[in-house]
């Protein structure tokens, strides 16, 4: 009788677990699949012409060899 009772109290718990877990992941799949279908559009920036350039070469105190004080 006991097992019962307490199965019986702690079962509303066990499904507003699940619902509240089935929610969340429905809640996240459809943002993914939002963010997924809006890429494609995306506005992407300009970009630069050599990225691991040394932009500050010139104004450098010392040379490539002796880059320490």
């Amino acid at each position: 009788m006991k097992p019962l009772v307490l199965f019986a109290c702690l079962s509303p718990l066990a499904i507003i677990w699940i619902v509240m877990k089935l929610s969340v992941w429905v809640f996240a799949v459809n943002n993914e699949k939002e963010y997924v279908r809006k890429e494609p559009l995306r506005k992407r920036g300009p970009f630069v012409d050599n990225a691991y350039a040394d932009v500050d070469e010139e104004e450098e105190e010392f040379g490539d060899r002796t880059d320490y004080q």
